[in-house]
């Protein structure tokens, strides 16, 4: 912040780098709170922007080359192979502690063309859109969940999961939508 505020003003003199330095401080102190999250699990609390920097370059690559290679089976499926397609929603257990992992692992699979991230619950189960039985298996395999677990340093017991292990429960008391009759419609005349 103080970098920034010096470059952006070229004041050099005593008073501005006083006010400068307590100005830079006073927001870092404001916004530090807002980018801090508490643990799912303990009651740890995680700077959601502290990341291993090495590590999270090799994630990016690793996650751009599954992208790459996911959009080119998904548009020769699309294009050529439509018998192929065939969705479902399957469900897993990857339960991280901090929900900066939870957030990267929904966005990351969400990102990777085939796939959908539906829903996170509380108790770390992932529902996920698949659009074909090998996209499903990638997703099944665990591994986009343990380099997410790396990438935090976290470890976690990933664990294929079923629609009634998924807080059916929960799911049995959500409200259900109904249909709403409006009484204000236009007739055709």
């Amino acid at each position: 912040m103080m970098a920034l505020w010096f470059i952006m003003s070229g004041k050099t003199e005593p008073k501005f780098l006083i006010l400068g330095t307590a100005s830079s401080m006073l927001i870092s102190l404001i916004c530090l709170r807002t980018l801090t999250a508490k643990a799912v699990n303990t009651e740890r609390e995680y700077f959601l922007l502290s990341v291993n920097i090495p590590r999270f370059i090799a994630y990016f690559a690793w996650l751009l080359l599954q992208i790459a290679s996911s959009a080119f089976y998904v548009a020769k499926v699309s294009l050529f192979r439509t018998s192929e397609v065939e969705p479902s929603i399957v469900w897993f257990r990857a339960d991280y502690d901090n929900p900066a992992a939870r957030a990267m692992l929904a966005n990351s699979i969400t990102l990777t063309p085939g796939t959908i991230t539906i829903d996170i619950t509380e108790d770390g189960y992932y529902s996920v859109h698949a659009l074909t039985d090998k996209v499903r298996e990638g997703v099944m395999d665990g591994s986009m969940q343990a380099k997410v677990a790396w990438l935090y340093g976290e470890t976690i017991d990933f664990e294929p999961a079923s629609f009634d292990d998924v807080r059916a429960e929960s799911l049995r008391k959500r409200a259900v939508p109904t249909k709403m009759k409006y009484s204000g419609r236009r007739k055709s005349q």
